[in-house]
């Protein structure tokens, strides 16, 4: 009953016009900001680390931009989650650099799509799956009402599929990318330290997951970076080619290629990026990064 009543919920979101959502993002992104709580102290703590030479004015500006911009996104997630490919249509404006998403499509090559918390990501992921279909790693949330509305949108039409975030998914992935098809990898998730290096993120050290340089060196895929950013009266979607070196067969610098590569794409619109995330909790010396 609770996962029936929060798909009401979600599904009543997505049918409210962009600017009621956006104006509800808005909104609670300014309640966040003025109660000072958990989203609002994680949040200036990475943009006081990642942007030290913010003034004080300039630092509080870009943390209210970033809660709204977080907020909204939540907002709008519903509409990309249940309304379908016509609206996609009608909400994305227009694809940057489209062709190196043809190119890679037409590679013969695996596919591997880094897609970074940054604007809508999950339109961008919804978006992509359009051309062929996906593998990818599956998560339950916390939230266990949600995981049933998760599983009928990662999977829908079933045009995708979902793998344990396991050894076996990972072998399930590999055995896509080999034969040609295509993975979306979440790249700015920190892992656990078996399955992460630490490498500069904004010039701060974080724990980074070694999945994508392992995937590299297994499948010799085509690695791109993908995003939808939010613009006035909807989104554009783009793709990015990352820094050569996430093709080394050195780790450690194909994971620094892949942050620094992440950087360029949160430089464009940092207010996008999501900050509210515990991005650095690990620390190489073990001391704690937030209070």
């Amino acid at each position: 009953m609770k996962a029936k009543f929060l798909e009401l919920v979600l599904r009543t979101l997505s049918f409210l016009p962009i600017s009621a959502q956006r104006s509800l993002g808005n909104w609670l992104g300014n309640r966040l900001f003025k109660k000072g709580g958990r989203d609002y102290r994680v949040t200036s703590r990475n943009i006081e680390a990642c942007f030290p030479n913010l003034s004080n004015r300039d630092r509080d500006q870009l943390v209210s931009e970033s809660l709204r911009a977080t907020a909204t996104m939540a907002m709008e997630t519903p509409a990309v989650w249940f309304r379908g490919k016509k609206w996609r249509d009608r909400d994305i404006l227009g694809v940057e650099q489209k062709e190196l998403f043809d190119q890679a499509l037409a590679s013969g090559k695996g596919v591997i799509l880094l897609l970074p918390h940054f604007g809508s990501w999950e339109l961008a992921g919804q978006w992509v799956s359009d051309f062929r279909s996906i593998t990818a790693m599956y998560r339950e949330p916390r939230l266990a009402a949600l995981d049933p509305i998760f599983r009928k949108v990662r999977g829908r039409e079933g045009a995708n599929t979902t793998v344990p975030a396991t050894s076996r998914g990972v072998l399930g992935i590999v055995n896509a990318l080999k034969e040609g098809g295509m993975t979306i990898v979440l790249p700015d998730q920190q892992p656990e330290p078996s399955g992460g290096v630490f490498s500069p993120f904004f010039g701060q050290p974080a724990l980074t997951v070694t999945l994508i340089s392992r995937l590299i060196r297994k499948t010799d895929p085509v690695v791109l970076i993908a995003y939808a950013r939010r613009v006035e009266k909807g989104h554009i979607v783009g793709f990015l080619e990352p820094d050569s070196d996430i093709y080394s067969d050195d780790q450690q610098a194909s994971v620094d290629a892949m942050n620094q590569s992440i950087e360029q794409l949160v430089s464009t619109a940092p207010e996008q990026y999501q900050w509210e995330y515990k991005r650095f909790r690990r620390q190489p010396d073990g001391q704690p990064f937030y209070s």
